[in-house]
């Protein structure tokens, strides 16, 4: 394959595979859309270029690279194989081509109008979607994050595919999804930047770099860095969907409902994941955003979300007999503790119980309530085969929260649900098969 033509293969490559994201002002968030509107009323499909000046230096370290990436890609897609995710230029690579590609972007970002943060609201702003502090990097998990001086790069697996601990030998993957954090640019990007981006011919050199004119890195920054929604409906509105919900099954970013709508309809991740993940410092953590969404958008007509919150606890529960076979379907459980499992379950019925209540005898919401009980299904069958669980919930307070406190407090007051001699809630020793 000709040089020539792999470069152009490449540039529509990157174009069809990209995304982008941005916070800004009423003003910023219409110059947004006129640039959507701009880019989708073409319907010219050559890639459009944007002009970038080099100092020498700049222009001698970028034409290494080129060369020297140009020609491994050269090799690599002449074979019988080249599917783009598993190309690796391991060994060829180096942090240095993509730092440069950092910067490369970083020029074509500043020619685009893009609007860059200071330094401690794009540190805030980073720890707030990716939960990445850059005063703790040292902590980061190894096998998954590697830390440069110039640049972060966060290793996301494909599940089922990649184990965790191979992941530091897959870093030079250009085409994989990944994350990296230029803090001395104050960007990020999806998937390895490079210096292939440019337009390289007879005519190029230092005063004349062309790269390409792609808007995706513009949207991703420009929402991600400063939460404009304009530039979030432009990447959903650009096939970014993927890209998009990554930050929650990656890095547990629960804040958007755009995101968390498409994600609780995403068939592909399993529903455990939806709800509960470990942040990049692996803590156990539950998705409080995804709950919160369930808790508005569930309404008489709509009980789908009620559905997945509801068979989230049931995956939860401990069942002792069935234990070591739900470990087996849900390897999510394996090293969770029980009360670790508990915590996760409140927080689930602490959503689910108000709608319960609200909703119970429509379509979805549970069985009748016929006898009275007040207590959403998947609740009582987890307590029910689970002892430990309400007795867990009561020595943590509820944790604090304030609907599945209602909750445990209207059952210590009804007392088929109290052992009249101990005072504590046995809810399981009351059947209604014992109600004349």
């Amino acid at each position: 394959m000709k040089r020539r033509t792999l470069i152009e293969l490449l540039l529509v490559v990157i174009l069809m595979m990209g995304c982008g994201n941005a916070k800004k002002t009423k003003a910023d968030a219409n110059a947004s859309k006129q640039e959507t509107q701009s880019e989708e009323g073409t319907g010219d499909e050559t890639p459009k270029l944007t002009a970038i000046k080099l100092t020498d230096k700049e222009w001698l370290e970028v034409k290494a690279s080129y060369d020297k990436l140009a020609k491994a890609l050269d090799e690599i897609m002449s074979g019988d194989e080249c599917e783009s995710i598993h190309i690796d230029l391991s060994g060829i690579a180096t942090s240095g081509d993509v730092s440069l590609g950092g910067m490369i972007l970083y020029y074509k970002l500043k020619q685009q109008g893009y609007p860059f943060l200071p330094d401690h609201e794009y540190a805030e702003r980073i720890k707030y979607v990716f939960g990445i502090d850059f005063n703790h990097t040292d902590t980061l998990n190894r096998n998954k994050f590697k830390y440069y001086q110039d640049y972060v790069v966060a290793l996301n697996p494909i599940p089922g595919t990649d184990n965790e601990d191979d992941m530091p030998g897959k870093e030079f993957y250009p085409y994989r999804d990944y994350q990296y954090f230029f803090s001395g640019f104050n960007i990020c990007a999806v998937r390895m930047p490079s210096v292939l981006s440019i337009e390289m011919d007879k005519n190029t050199n230092r005063d004349h770099v062309n790269v390409s004119d792609d808007l995706f890195d513009y949207h991703w920054n420009n929402y991600i860095l400063n939460d404009n929604k304009a530039s979030l409906d432009w990447l959903l509105d650009n096939g970014n969907e993927k890209e998009l919900k990554d930050l929650l099954f990656y890095f547990g970013y629960d804040k958007e409902d755009k995101i968390n709508e498409r994600v609780l309809h995403d068939d592909y991740w399993p529903l455990i994941d939806k709800f509960m993940g470990r942040d990049v410092y692996g803590k156990l953590q539950i998705h409080e955003g995804i709950l919160r969404f369930v808790g508005r958008f569930s309404t008489e007509n709509c009980s789908d979300y009620f559905v997945a919150a509801s068979t989230f606890v049931e995956q939860m529960a401990y069942i002792p007999e069935l234990e070591s076979g739900k470990q087996k379907e849900f390897p999510q459980l394996v090293g969770m503790t029980l009360q670790e499992r508990h915590k996760m379950i409140a927080y689930a019925v602490n959503t689910l119980q108000p709608l319960y209540e609200k909703y119970n005898g429509q379509d979805g919401y549970g069985f009748l309530d016929k006898y009275n009980i007040g207590i959403v299904d998947c609740f009582w069958s987890a307590f029910f085969n689970d002892h430990e669980l309400l007795a867990d919930i009561e020595a943590n307070n509820c944790y604090d929260l304030p609907d599945l406190t209602k909750l445990i407090r209207k059952m210590k007051e009804d007392e088929r649900f109290v052992n009249k001699e101990t005072g504590l809630l046995e809810p399981w020793n009351w059947s209604p098969e014992n109600v004349d």
